[in-house]
């Protein structure tokens, strides 16, 4: 794996350290982010490079793209706030008819997972590639392989990547499961 750059890792690292202050309760305070920029009438979209959840909506009257989301609050009518990779983001109103008021946290292996992101080269899949069922049985699995291939720096580690965010799993419990079908689909088995 590449290492990803220093200013990269600090910015990941800072988005991290504030989620892991807040799933311990705590809350940042309106001075924090009230100088943050704010989106307006936004929605849910997915980073098209990671295939996390990103915003959309109005900055400045210009349309634009959060980078990922690690943490967010939001109440009646989307006003609230977010913590993406890139910092803080006020928001303010918004289009998403699948909006849920509360509070939204990534578990704490997801940071390990966005920079194993990060240094595989990690583009996402388009969506119409997510497979269903297992490794052994969607041939959906051996598509998104082939994708990694044509795309990522390291493509195995860019699949459990891909594999760990789809199932929800640390890091480790995605190579696990992923490193033996990768090497199995690799090996040439010509018949004597």
């Amino acid at each position: 794996m590449s290492a990803i750059a220093p200013a990269l890792r600090a910015r990941i690292d800072a988005a991290f350290n504030d989620r892991d202050k807040l799933a311990g309760g705590w809350s940042p305070s309106g001075e924090l982010w009230a100088n943050a920029p704010t989106l307006n009438r936004w929605r849910y979209a997915a980073h098209p490079v990671s295939g996390t959840l990103a915003l959309s909506g109005y900055l400045d009257g210009e349309s634009r793209l959060t980078e990922p989301v690690v943490a967010m609050l939001t109440g009646p009518g989307g006003i609230g706030w977010a913590r993406t990779l890139a910092g803080w983001v006020r928001l303010a109103l918004t289009d998403d008819r699948d909006h849920r008021t509360g509070r939204m946290i990534l578990p704490p292996h997801a940071r390990e997972i966005e920079i194993a992101a990060r240094e595989a080269g990690y583009r996402a899949p388009r969506s119409s590639l997510r497979p269903i069922g297992d490794l052994k049985d969607d041939v959906r699995w051996e598509e998104i392989a082939r994708h990694f291939e044509a795309t990522a720096d390291e493509p195995s580690a860019a699949m459990a990547v891909f594999y760990a965010r789809l199932k929800r799993l640390p890091l480790p419990a995605a190579h696990a499961k992923v490193g033996g079908w990768w090497l199995c689909r690799l090996l040439d088995f010509e018949a004597a």
